[in-house]
């Protein structure tokens, strides 16, 4: 192991934060245990392991979980056994001696670029999807050169710690290199108005979607405003929010780009990954800045991000700065060797390892995803399309919270928005909770299995929680496809695994009482 790695991971084998200790599942081997702290090293306490279960506050734990029915990418899922086995093998790597660590990070940054960009984009690696707000704003700061109104779309509907981000502030208590911060305290280096966040809803009071046209009219005001008072707008485009939903357009984004000039910037939010490749290449194309991660269409562990600079926008970065409280959140080969001088600042971390695990099991997925013939993807989208229309047919308490539209911006949906009892907030929590229970009381057994869905989503009053397909299930159904089977009959396992999660869900509907209550008396399923 290099003298970097080395000490990165001494520092997490004795570091205080409540991650897993390398003395338990001794079971599984000292090598074992040494990933599975690994892969939740480098980051908060979002993806710390409860000491009892074993489990982040998703309920994800560090090994896979292929007995238990996983539906719930658009928050997080379990590492599958192809990433573990990825991230294992890299670690198992690094561990040699002469391994080259910055040479590891240029790799997993070529394998991005090779799946998602073009020869010149810049991939600069994150501990997550909220720490690229932090490395946008960073290369916003200092294209734009002015204060910054930071134009977000939908931020409940993005992630619970993006409007913070937004304005470079401490979004948690913790940061990936920093036991202690004060959320919502600005970054030290970065004064508190020197970004403000405007957001721009994508559904109205009552939780109905806007149209796009409104969507677009609205950016268009925001950075106007921006720009009337003097400050640089940095223009989020929602590809695909926690519900499914996007804007403003990407037409739009383009005409004020053009219009403002250096005094605007667009960032595609694509943290969800829901997009083609092609779609990302050509917001590259266009001069966009784009954030992605592993850890949610991709199926990878949570939490693994990165930021996309076109080669325009990066070729005009010679003099970027990270302040001095970007070193809580970023590490110095997380950043291609070209930025090596925006570290003055402070004193930054040489490595996250946890985090280029993480993405050596996202990386994992994504190039079998995209090995998969095109027709044959889509045909796999559009069956689960189809089995969840009559998953929810099936069960008179449940109803799509968006039924109007399963075509969202032109592309198939693979995140379905459900509620049960016309949306009760705290019926939707509880039916959340006790799908992931291991029993239940259930007449039938097969019922008691573990069920991961998308966690609550609160919107106009009503909650609910989010059924979503994904890389690896995609990946698995072609594997059987490439073994010679049909692709129905290749569907039919997932297929089996979202009528059993239906069933679950449905009893648990009839089981709740008025008062939002499971009843004690089991129902006859």
């Amino acid at each position: 192991m290099t003298d970097a790695a080395k000490r990165y991971s001494d520092d997490v084998d004795g570091a205080v934060a409540p991650t897993p200790d390398q003395t338990t599942n001794r079971q599984a081997g000292p090598a074992r245990a040494r990933l599975d702290l690994m892969l939740t090293s480098g980051g908060d306490e979002r993806i710390w392991p409860d000491p009892v279960t074993r489990r982040n506050r998703y309920g994800a734990p560090t090994q896979p979980a292929t007995d238990e029915i996983w539906f719930s990418s658009s928050t997080a899922a379990a590492i599958t056994e192809r990433g573990y086995a990825a991230a294992r093998d890299a670690l198992a790597a690094l561990s040699q001696d002469g391994a080259d660590l910055p040479a590891w990070f240029d790799a997993l940054r070529a394998r991005i670029r090779a799946q998602l960009g073009a020869p010149g984009v810049e991939v600069v690696l994150t501990a997550s999807g909220t720490e690229a707000e932090f490395a946008a704003l960073a290369v916003a700061r200092a294209l734009l050169r002015r204060p910054i109104a930071n134009i977000v779309v939908a931020p409940e509907e993005t992630g619970s710690g993006v409007a913070l981000a937004a304005t470079g502030a401490h979004f948690a208590a913790t940061a990936a290199f920093e036991p202690q911060v004060e959320k919502g305290a600005p970054l030290a280096g970065w004064a508190r108005d020197d970004a403000v966040m405007r957001a721009i809803n994508i559904r109205d009071a009552n939780g109905r979607p806007r149209s796009a046209q409104e969507l677009d009219r609205a950016a268009c005001l925001a950075v106007a405003d921006a720009l009337r008072v003097g400050r640089g707008a940095l223009l989020h485009v929602l590809d695909c929010s926690k519900t499914g939903r996007s804007g403003p357009s990407r037409a739009v984004a383009r005409e004020m780009a053009a219009s403002a000039g250096e005094r605007a910037l667009i960032l595609v939010d694509a943290c969800q990954l829901r997009c083609s490749f092609d779609e990302i290449r050509a917001d590259l194309d266009a001069g966009f800045l784009v954030m992605v991660t592993g850890s949610k269409f991709a199926g990878g562990p949570p939490f693994c991000g990165a930021l996309l600079i076109p080669p325009d926008k990066a070729a005009r970065l010679g003099d970027l700065r990270l302040p001095e409280g970007f070193a809580a959140y970023a590490a110095r080969f997380d950043w291609p060797r070209r930025f090596e001088s925006a570290f003055e600042a402070a004193s930054f971390a040489p490595a996250n390892l946890g985090m280029g695990l993480r993405w050596e099991a996202a990386l994992a997925e994504i190039e079998a995803y995209a090995a998969i013939p095109a027709a044959l993807r889509e045909n796999i989208i559009a069956l689960f399309t189809e089995s969840a229309r009559r998953c929810v047919a099936g069960n008179p308490d449940l109803d799509f919270l968006d039924a109007e539209n399963w075509r969202l911006g032109g592309k198939p949906a693979t995140i379905f928005p459900i509620i049960t009892h016309h949306g009760d907030v705290a019926q939707a929590r509880l039916i959340y909770e006790s799908l992931r229970a291991p029993d239940g009381d259930f007449e039938k057994p097969e019922l008691s299995r573990v069920c991961h869905v998308g966690q609550p989503v609160l919107l106009g009053g009503r909650a609910a929680l989010r059924l979503c397909f994904g890389m690896p299930q995609a990946n698995a159904v072609a594997e059987r496809v490439a073994q010679g089977m049909d692709p129905e009959t290749a569907f039919r396992p997932l297929r089996e695994d979202m009528e059993l999660l239906f069933r679950k869900w449905g009893a648990l509907a009839r089981r709740i009482g008025a008062n939002g209550a499971l009843s004690l008396a089991a129902s006859s399923n």
